[in-house]
């Protein structure tokens, strides 16, 4: 049963969104088999009841690493929810993508691409492969979505305002705080993350997006990874039309959960609670009107949603 209320009252609004799931489904599609690491299913179905149990209508479906640049689990998944779902597409920057392949994905619901760094990649080729995606975006008016090291957007700040697209970071601009770093003065004082600055200033200017999702990426602090809150609350303050909410259900673990049978032998999800750790977004947001445009104005700004009834 959904309960979406925090403990001051603030809750979950009516068409809400989350902007971060993934949907893995390798009996029907193989995953990659260069892939660093094995999830185990995460179902449409399974996903539409999570997401009710959250109080969520909406949610972007992001393609997972597992699948590489094979999206055929995404276009059907999507097309599956009949236009209530959209999604985040991977494609291969250094192929040619034909326009009838985009608009086809554009029909199924894709509204974005993702490049996907985490935490390695340089700035040359973060850069050379943002410029490319957001050449791809602008044919359909797709988000520009970036998984990349912090550190990327001091390079990334004055080349983000000209791509013609709207850009959206992964999981708090991927600032990571003390129980991470070993370095106390990040949970005190996000700006001494070199590239923080630069996030807020390109937040401040509504020039990028970024995700409130995720918290375990950037901290080691379980259960409910609460050192992340001034990350949360800097940008918020300084962004508070620029933050969207992901969930990033099923919380895979990435390569960090490989055990000794490699890569290949099927890994578990992380242990989140995911009810307290949305309760927790409630509390960072503050009010209820910041709940609003975490949940919903925001992401119906970022992922070009018209329809203000649902």
């Amino acid at each position: 049963m959904f309960s979406g209320t925090a403990a001051s009252g603030l809750v979950v609004p009516d068409n809400a969104w989350d902007s971060h799931i993934h949907i893995i489904e390798p009996d029907k599609y193989p995953l990659d088999p260069d892939r660093d690491y094995t999830p185990k299913a995460a179902t449409r179905q399974q996903a539409a009841a999570f997401q009710q149990s959250q109080g969520i209508k909406h949610a972007v479906v992001v393609l997972p690493s597992v699948y590489g640049t094979n999206n055929s689990v995404l276009i059907d998944a999507l097309r599956s929810f009949n236009g209530t779902y959209l999604g985040v597409c991977v494609l291969d920057l250094d192929e040619e993508i034909s326009n009838s392949t985009l608009q086809a994905f554009h029909d199924a619901g894709v509204r974005g691409i993702r490049v996907n760094y985490g935490s390695s990649g340089t700035d040359e080729q973060i850069t050379s492969d943002v410029i490319k995606a957001a050449t791809i975006a602008r044919v359909h008016d797709w988000v520009l979505q970036i998984w990349i090291p912090v550190s990327a957007f001091k390079t990334l700040h004055s080349i983000i305002p000209t791509l013609g697209v709207r850009v959206v970071a992964d999981h708090y601009a991927h600032a990571t705080v003390g129980s991470r770093t070993d370095n106390t003065r990040n949970t005190i004082d996000p700006f001494t993350i070199p590239g923080f600055s630069e996030v807020i200033d390109l937040v401040n200017n509504h020039q990028l997006f970024v995700k409130i999702s995720a918290p375990y990426q950037n901290s080691k602090q379980e259960p409910l990874y609460s050192d992340m809150r001034v990350v949360a609350e800097t940008l918020m303050i300084n962004g508070p039309d620029m933050v969207v909410f992901g969930s990033d259900w099923p919380h895979t673990a990435s390569k960090e959960g490989n055990g000794p049978g490699g890569p290949l032998v099927p890994s578990d999800f992380r242990d989140i609670d995911d009810d307290a750790i949305r309760n927790q977004t409630l509390e960072w947001a503050g009010t209820q009107a910041q709940v609003q445009r975490l949940f919903v104005d925001n992401p119906r700004r970022l992922w070009a949603w018209t329809d203000t009834e649902s």
